[in-house]
C-alpha cells in the first residue's frame, strides 16, 4: 500500500516492463506475510542508512482522472503478469465500486514533484506505513524509477516502513489514515504510552508553527536572526522525534536560503553541502535535487535570491573550529 498521486489527466502510459528491483546484493529483504497488515517487506540482514533498497520502473502511469473504463481498457494491453501483479495490490476501498480506480488511488506515486501522472509500483506497494519511518521513496526522472533508501539502520528482521502521511499530531494522523488508508495505525508512535504520545503531539505541533513562520518572505528578509533561529529549533525537534526523511535536507536549504539572501557566502556553503549530504541519503547521489545542491555548495551567489541585502556578507568560515564551536558559529549563536 502506498500513498496516493495527486494532479492527474487522462490517458494511462506504459513507462516500463514488468518492475525490476535494482536492490543490491546479497538480496536485503523478503515478501513475508504481516500479522494484520497483509504483506510486507521484511529486512534479510542489517542495512544501513543511505543504502538502496529498491531502484523499480512503473508497471504503468495513470492520470488521477482516468476512468474505470480507461484503466480497464489500459489493463487488458498488460502481459498476464502484469495483470495479476496489479490486481494483487491492495484495495482500501474494496466493496465500494470502481476496484481498478480503487486500486491506483490506494497505490499510486506520483512521479515527481507536481507531475500529473502516478506509477504503479507493485514491489513498492508492498512496503507497509511507519509514522516513523526507516526508508523514504523518491521519483528519479533521470532513471525513469522510483528509489526507495533506507534512511534509518534496520535491523535484520524489521520490516521496510514509508509514511504515508507526513508528520503531524497522532490524532491527525491516525485520522488521515483512516479515512483513506482504512486502517489504524499501530506503528512506533502511535503504539506509544498515552504521555509520550502528548510529548511528541506538542513537539510536532511546535515543528507546524515553526515550519510556517520559516516560510514567511518578509520575516526572513527582515529578521534573519530569528529565521535561522526558528530553523535550530525545527532541527532539535526533528532530532528528538528521529526524522531521517526529507524534511530533513529541506529544512537545511530554507536556512541555506536565509544566509543566501543576506550575502553570507560561508554559512550558506555549509548548509548548502549539508542539505546536499541529507538528500543523497533520502535519494542517492543521483538525485536530481542533490545536484542541484552540489551546484550551490559550489557557488551560493547561483541563488537566485543571493544578495538580497547585504547584511551578513562574509565570504569564508574562520579558521580553528570544530565541534560545538563549528555549530555556535553556524548558527549564530555566539
Amino acid at each position: 500500500m502506498s500513498s496516493n498521486a495527486h494532479n492527474s489527466g487522462p490517458t494511462a502510459h506504459t513507462l516500463g516492463p514488468t518492475p525490476l528491483n535494482k536492490a543490491t546484493s546479497p538480496q536485503l529483504f523478503t515478501l513475508q506475510s504481516i500479522p494484520g497488515q497483509g504483506k510486507g517487506l521484511v529486512a534479510s540482514r542489517a542495512i544501513t542508512p543511505g543504502t538502496l533498497l529498491i531502484s523499480e520502473a512503473p508497471l504503468f502511469a495513470i492520470p488521477s482522472a482516468a476512468s474505470e473504463r480507461d484503466l480497464a481498457t489500459h489493463l487488458r494491453t498488460l502481459p498476464k503478469e502484469s495483470q495479476r501483479a496489479f490486481l494483487s495490490l491492495h484495495n482500501s476501498r474494496a466493496g465500494a465500486g470502481e476496484p481498478l480506480s480503487n486500486i491506483v488511488r490506494t497505490n499510486a506515486y506520483p512521479l515527481g514533484p507536481g507531475s500529473d501522472l502516478g506509477g504503479i509500483f507493485p514491489l513498492i506497494a508492498r512496503i507497509n506505513h511507519s509514522c516513523r519511518p526507516n526508508a523514504q521513496h523518491a521519483w528519479n526522472g533521470n532513471e525513469g524509477e522510483e528509489t526507495v533508501y533506507a534512511v534509518r539502520e534496520i535491523k535484520e528482521g524489521e520490516q521496510l516502513s514509508l509514511s504515508y502521511h507526513e508528520g503531524g499530531p497522532s490524532s491527525e494522523r491516525r485520522k488521515a489514515l483512516k479515512e483513506f488508508f482504512g486502517f489504524d495505525c499501530t506503528c512506533e508512535m502511535c503504539g506509544m504510552l498515552k504521555d509520550q504520545i502528548d510529548i511528541s503531539d506538542e513537539r510536532l505541533r511546535r515543528a507546524k508553527t515553526l515550519d510556517k513562520a520559516i516560510g514567511d518572505a518578509r520575516r526572513v528578509r527582515m529578521t534573519p536572526d530569528a529565521a535561522l533561529k526558528d530553523c535550530r529549533e525545527l532541527l532539535r525537534i526533528y532530532e528528538e522525534e528521529r526524522v531521517a526523511d526529507l524534511r530533513v535536507p529541506r529544512l537545511y536549504y530554507d536556512a541555506f536560503q536565509i544566509c543566501a539572501m543576506h550575502s553570507d557566502k560561508a554559512r550558506a556553503k555549509v548548509f548548502a553541502e549539508r542539505s546536499r549530504e541529507a538528500r543523497v541519503m533520502c535519494e542517492g547521489e543521483k538525485s536530481e535535487e542533490a545536484e542541484i545542491m552540489a551546484a550551490l555548495v559550489k557557488d551560493p551567489a547561483r541563488f537566485e535570491n543571493f544578495g538580497t541585502t547585504k547584511k551578513w556578507k562574509l565570504e569564508k568560515v574562520p579558521g580553528g573550529l570544530d565541534g560545538i564551536e563549528l555549530e555556535k558559529w553556524l548558527w549564530r549563536e555566539t
